[in-house]
């Protein structure tokens, strides 16, 4: 089956050094109508930010609700099902900067 690219995700993370805090901000660009979606500077270290993008897209209506798993609700599915289930939808572009570029990222422009 031949991967088919729906969503472009660019996720910005920053780390604060003073602080030892991790955060990330996401843009993610629907490919079939161009909206794109907003994802403010946040808290969330490792890959935190794949779930963040996935809640903002379900909230969009673009996926699903079924895949925005809480951690304290079992009945629902992650984003790595949504991934594995809809054949890696999603192409993720991430870099780690400066609190700026997270702050940038996460803004309209």
């Amino acid at each position: 089956m031949k991967r088919e690219i729906k969503f472009n995700a660019r996720a910005c993370r920053w780390f604060d050094k003073v602080n030892g805090n991790t955060y990330h901000s996401v843009r993610i660009t629907n490919l079939e109508n161009d909206e794109t979606i907003y994802c403010p500077i946040q808290y969330g270290y490792d890959r935190a930010y794949e779930q963040t993008a996935l809640v903002a897209m379900s909230l969009k209506g673009w996926v699903p609700e079924e895949y925005t798993r809480d951690l304290n609700d079992h009945s629902k599915k992650s984003v790595f099902m949504y991934e594995r289930e809809n054949n890696y939808p999603i192409n993720w572009i991430v870099t780690d900067g400066l609190k700026r570029d997270c702050v940038a990222n996460g803004r309209e422009a």
